[in-house]
């Protein structure tokens, strides 16, 4: 079973006595930032002079400089950048100013990982990444409750990284609801493996079931809301009390019909597709695919998202929109 630490295990004072930068103000970067400062924490935002998010981050009350002289002021930096992107921002901000025995923090480990940041000097490296939405986060956080979070070390030059990890997670309220040990193998493994397979394939999942419903006739609105209807209510079941109790809430009708046809959709081959995406994945070759089609601007990515916005479940959409209540 995996390590899982609370608010008892971990000293918010750590973190308030470090003075920290976070690079990146989109949604991840703001919800970093508010909740350091809320805990306490002597935080400034790296951010360049040209940004578009410089006076959002002045706005919300955030000490903005240029990332180069937030990370030289620092002793410890959070980048939220992208995660090809570190490695420009890493060589002309970070690198220079990360000093022997400092942090360097990252949300996610495929950086680190697969070796487009690799730092020179004796640093403690760590991942900290809170389960959900940015958004979500800080509204747990602001009404004194938080997400929880994963963390890893994969350097611990201090001795005290873990203690420093967890402080930063308690800053931003995750230790409320409980931080779990991993590693940086396992987190990246985990998170690119479930954004292939859960998200692609669901909304492939979703788009031929939609595609087959109009085949037998039925109309685009009802068609929509059949294959999309279900989808929040049992991901969200799922996600806080496991597969078999969201489909057990279910009616009689629906739960015996998932589970005689769920293993006649997802078949051998689905799970052998399944073992080759994380195989491509641990390996590297996705990583190496990405860093490619980063580096040319990403031509497929967007060949891919103008096909997907152009498939007939995108239709009705509009229509139904104006159906369904605000979230």
């Amino acid at each position: 079973m995996a390590d899982v630490f609370f608010d008892g295990d971990a000293d918010l004072s750590v973190i308030q006595s470090r003075n920290v930068a976070v690079l990146g103000y989109g949604d991840e970067g703001r919800a970093h930032a508010l909740c350091l400062r809320d805990s306490g924490v002597d935080v400034r935002m790296g951010l360049p002079a040209k940004s578009q998010s410089w006076h959002a981050a002045e706005d919300d009350g955030l000490r903005v400089v240029p990332p180069y002289e937030a990370c030289e002021e620092a002793d410890l930096i959070m980048a939220l950048v992208s995660e090809v992107a570190l490695r420009q921002v890493y060589a002309e901000a970070i690198e220079a100013n990360l000093l022997d025995g400092e942090a360097l923090f990252i949300s996610h480990g495929f950086p680190i990982r697969f070796g487009l940041v690799s730092p020179a000097v004796a640093v403690d490296l760590a991942v900290i990444a809170p389960v959900g939405s940015p958004a979500t986060m800080r509204a747990q956080f602001s009404a004194g409750r938080g997400v929880p979070a994963l963390v890893a070390v994969e350097q611990d030059v201090s001795g005290k990284a873990w203690s420093l990890a967890l402080s930063y997670a308690a800053a931003l309220g995750s230790t409320r609801a409980g931080v779990i040990g991993t590693t940086i193998a396992e987190q990246t493994s985990a998170e690119l493996f479930a954004s292939q397979a859960i998200l692609g394939g669901a909304s492939e999942l979703i788009s031929a079931a939609y595609d087959t419903l109009i085949e037998a006739g039925v109309q685009p609105e009802v068609a929509y809301l059949a294959a999309t209807g279900e989808l929040r209510r049992f991901a969200e079941l799922a996600h806080q009390s496991g597969v078999a109790a969201a489909l057990g809430t279910s009616p009689p009708v629906t739960a015996y019909g998932a589970h005689t046809a769920g293993a006649r959709v997802i078949t051998d081959v689905t799970r052998s597709a399944l073992r080759a995406l994380l195989a491509e994945i641990d390996d590297g070759t996705f990583a190496n695919r990405w860093v490619q089609e980063y580096d040319a601007g990403e031509p497929n990515l967007r060949a891919a998202e103008q096909a997907a916005e152009a498939r007939p479940i995108e239709e009705p959409v509009s229509q139904v929109q104006r159906l369904l209540p605000p979230d």
